[in-house]
């Protein structure tokens, strides 16, 4: 979901070019940020050393969860493409969930299935075998027919997999060729023999 206002939370959408920057490590919070389109790296920079890249967050994604609960952010939000966010004030939106539990029930819920996201993430980074990294990932995203609807371009699908957008590209072609996929239409994958 690119869009949280259902829970009732009043957004104001941002347009960020890429290398902007949403906000940085120290500031004081004062919102929520969901990616509508685009892709956010979140950077700490340590004292003594080079900089980290803690998440790369796409389209659907809230950052920096964890200023619900901070006076400052932790890490600093830097546009890693061209970036639609919806910001949404932190106070107000605590203040909902805290009086809400419907909400609170939500919200929790939502903060879970990223939990489960980035651990299946990690784990899928894991495989050696790029093919094999590819099927798994498409796996997990195929309906009961075997069609996956691809809701993010394929070069961030590759940086989300953790390969150059080549390799995903070009083990693409080959599962197409070897009759394992299909891509009958620009954002559609059918998997011919889901894992």
């Amino acid at each position: 979901m690119n869009d949280w206002t259902w829970l009732g939370f009043d957004s104001t959408p941002v347009q960020l070019n890429k290398a902007d920057r949403l906000f940085d490590q120290g500031a004081r919070v004062r919102r929520m940020h969901i990616i509508v389109n685009g892709r956010v790296k979140l950077i700490r920079h340590p004292v003594d050393g080079e900089d980290v890249v803690l998440h790369v967050a796409t389209a659907g994604e809230m950052i920096a969860e964890a200023s619900f609960f901070s006076e400052v952010y932790h890490c600093s939000a830097i546009a890693d493409l061209p970036s639609e966010i919806q910001c949404i004030d932190r106070d107000e939106a605590l203040k909902k969930i805290l009086s809400d539990a419907q909400i609170s029930r939500d919200v929790m819920r939502l903060f879970a299935q990223q939990i489960r996201d980035l651990r299946g993430l990690h784990e899928l980074r894991n495989i050696r075998s790029a093919q094999s990294r590819i099927l798994a990932y498409l796996a997990t995203q195929v309906d009961s027919s075997g069609k996956i609807i691809v809701n993010m371009s394929l070069r961030d699908m590759a940086y989300k997999l953790g390969l150059a957008h080549e390799t995903l590209y070009r083990e693409l072609r080959k599962l197409e060729t070897s009759g394992q996929l299909e891509r009958p239409a620009s954002g559609e994958i059918i998997l011919r023999d889901p894992i």
